[in-house]
């Protein structure tokens, strides 16, 4: 079934809509860090190694996509995310909102208008990264928070993208691998483009998510 799959893409009988899931490293990559070498953040002898930490410019990086139409998004009207968050407040809501983990507790979630403003049908694949400096340095360059699909979008037609983020997404990990959740400021964005941006902030004190198990 893979050739006519692939036909079909091909000749625009089915509209292509995936994202990369893996960074595209350049050729040289191979001869700037070795195999052996599991570390991921970049250092004097590695570039690092994933979406999240690599330094170098990928051939195609982690989320490209493309489609046979063309899309443009923008924030849902009156439903826009709040400029601060308290920290305190987010984890007493989610336990009493019956979250099982403090860190699958919700932070927010984020409306995207997305229209097709091109001739083709097509899925539109939404991704939604962060970045913060706040907690333990060096930070990773973005992480993926959330992501969902819309289906079969035609030429003129606007969907609402429901991004939800949790708490345990914008959180960090520290020295002991435990997950932390650190106020200060963050950044959203949609695509890897960039598409539009959304700033907010975590406020209070810091809350450990999720204990790490040590050795006694």
């Amino acid at each position: 079934s893979g050739g006519p799959a692939l036909v079909n893409i091909i000749t625009g009988v089915v509209a292509p809509a995936g994202r990369l899931t893996l960074t595209q490293y350049p050729a040289e990559y191979t001869n700037q860090i070795p195999m052996t070498d599991m570390t991921l953040r970049p250092s004097s002898t590695s570039p690092g190694r994933t979406y999240k930490w690599y330094t170098g410019t990928p051939v195609y990086e982690f989320g490209f996509g493309l489609h046979y139409t063309n899309f443009t998004s923008s924030w849902s009207k009156g439903k826009e995310a709040p400029s601060s968050f308290n920290i305190q407040k987010l984890v007493q809501a989610g336990r009493a909102e019956g979250a099982a983990y403090d860190d699958l507790a919700p932070l927010f979630t984020f409306h995207v208008d997305v229209k097709n403003v091109g001739s083709v049908t097509s899925d539109y694949a939404a991704l939604l990264f962060s970045n913060t400096t706040a907690g333990p340095s060096p930070a990773p360059k973005k992480e993926l928070v959330s992501f969902t699909r819309l289906k079969d979008l035609k030429p003129g037609e606007t969907k609402t993208a429901e991004l939800k983020v949790t708490l345990g997404s914008v959180s960090r990990v520290d020295e002991n691998g435990d997950r932390v959740l650190y106020p200060g400021k963050f950044t959203v964005w949609l695509d890897t483009t960039g598409e539009i941006v959304r700033h907010f902030e975590l406020t209070g004190q810091k809350v450990e998510l999720f204990a790490w198990p040590q050795t006694s």
